[in-house]
């Protein structure tokens, strides 16, 4: 009777040590990329610092460039990006879910700034970082395409854009790259950037309230 009233707990034991394993890698793999960046990742010491065989890696992740997708895919799961961008669209005022949409993006940028910069140093030159970072990129840019159709559509596109330039303006206005210049240089933090890139955003779409 014991040994039966034992086993419910065991699975969910295992499973929270699977995911206290995959936890200790994913952090220690993201500090490796700030400290070394990708090409000097050494999988033996990752597994070193979670305290985990380089086999474990293996199985888990498949290899380095599987790794680095990890962290990446990680990362947009900490901050709930996904999620935040389906509420931004699920205002029906399309100003206001634009609005919500910059907001989405600047507290995501806030998450872990130091290993953004990171990825993107790494995504200009390294082809296999490229390929993971522009991925994730371009669902960025579908996105913010999607609020930019929607004020299209609501008449508010300013006449010197087209909705494809107005897209990629918005998009690169919104970027980390843009975002973390701004913060660096004005000694904000990146959660705190909407009041200035509204204004610039209003001379793509207007954004007035009228």
């Amino acid at each position: 009777m014991g040994q039966d009233q034992s086993q419910p707990g065991r699975p969910g034991l295992r499973a929270r040590g699977v995911e206290r394993t995959r936890t200790n890698i994913l952090a220690a793999a993201r500090q490796h990329l700030i400290d070394v960046g990708y090409r000097n990742l050494s999988l033996e010491q990752v597994a070193a610092d979670a305290e985990v065989t380089r086999v474990t890696i293996y199985r888990k992740f498949g290899n380095k460039l599987g790794l680095l997708d990890a962290v990446a895919e990680n990362l947009s799961q900490r901050a709930g990006l996904v999620e935040g961008m389906r509420a931004a669209a699920a205002i029906e005022e399309p100003v206001a879910a634009f609005k919500q949409m910059v907001c989405e993006l600047c507290r995501f940028w806030n998450i872990d700034p130091d290993l953004f910069r990171r990825l993107i140093s790494l995504s200009a030159v390294d082809p296999e970082a490229h390929r993971v970072i522009s991925s994730r990129e371009q669902w960025r840019f579908d996105q913010v395409a999607r609020f930019v159709t929607r004020l299209t559509e609501a008449g508010r596109l300013r006449r010197s854009f087209d909705p494809d330039t107005a897209a990629v303006a918005v998009g690169t206005i919104t970027s980390f790259t843009t975002c973390d210049e701004l913060a660096t240089r004005l000694g904000r933090k990146h959660d705190r950037l909407e009041d200035l890139l509204l204004p610039l955003l209003d001379g793509v779409v207007r954004l007035d309230e009228s």
